[in-house]
């Protein structure tokens, strides 16, 4: 569904009289409300997690010769991640290959945390020791912290968590699997029954944004695994 039919079908559940709204664009009064409820049900939903599987995509970018860090945005020298959409790195997705030779010459990178990158390359003379980047961190300001310094042009690849995204045209059509997009009128209800202190139409809200919540944990978030052995 897409946000208008999203909020047409919200009016519907809620048993709110009346017809609409036809436009998600310039309403006002309770039709207004109800687009913001659906809006924000959508933003809550991306924000209960920020590693969402369907939130999940990825990002390359070619280095620049002797620059380590790689702040977030979409010029040259720079992740090409814009500020606006981004939400969080996923750390072990990294790797690396040769721009000029090509994917043939890909290589993993290992994650260290911030402080190690700063002690282990940012230090004296080893500022200016340039090769290939093995290693990689993610600054405070989530800039991309390469180790070593590339000494060529070398193409980074890495996942990353785009940040929650609000609905604002009637086609706009949230990134929630289809099969659980109910929740978003689930959620909205809730928020419907609170201002109209309509109990019946909140509790059947938080009943049923419940069940489709549980599933959609398990369904759509990373999978729990075994840690590996300490030593």
């Amino acid at each position: 569904m897409d946000f208008l039919s999203l909020c047409q079908r919200m009016r519907q559940e809620c048993g709110i009289s009346g017809s609409g709204p036809t436009t998600v664009v310039g309403q006002s009064g309770n039709l207004q409300r109800i687009v913001d409820w659906v809006n924000t049900a959508w933003i809550d939903i991306q924000t209960t997690h920020q590693d969402w599987g369907w939130m999940r995509t990825s990002a390359s970018f070619v280095t620049v010769s002797g620059q380590a860090m790689y702040a977030l945005g979409t010029g040259t020298g720079t992740t090409g991640v814009s500020v606006a959409t981004f939400g969080m790195w996923n750390r072990d997705t990294f790797r690396n290959y040769t721009t000029s030779v090509g994917t043939n010459s890909e290589v993993f990178m290992d994650f260290i945390h911030y402080d190690t990158w700063r002690d282990s390359y940012m230090y004296g003379a080893l500022r200016n020791t340039t090769t290939r980047p093995l290693q990689m961190s993610i600054a405070p300001d989530k800039s991309i912290c390469l180790g070593p310094p590339p000494t060529n042009a070398y193409t980074i690849t890495g996942d990353y968590y785009t940040a929650p995204l609000s609905m604002t045209a009637d086609a706009d059509t949230p990134a929630l699997p289809t099969q659980y997009q109910m929740a978003i009128i689930y959620r909205a209800m809730m928020s419907y029954g609170a201002y109209e202190s309509a109990p019946e139409v909140y509790q059947r809200g938080e009943l049923e944004f419940g069940k489709l919540m549980r599933r959609m944990t398990a369904d759509r978030m990373p999978e729990t695994t075994w840690a590996g052995a300490l030593a």
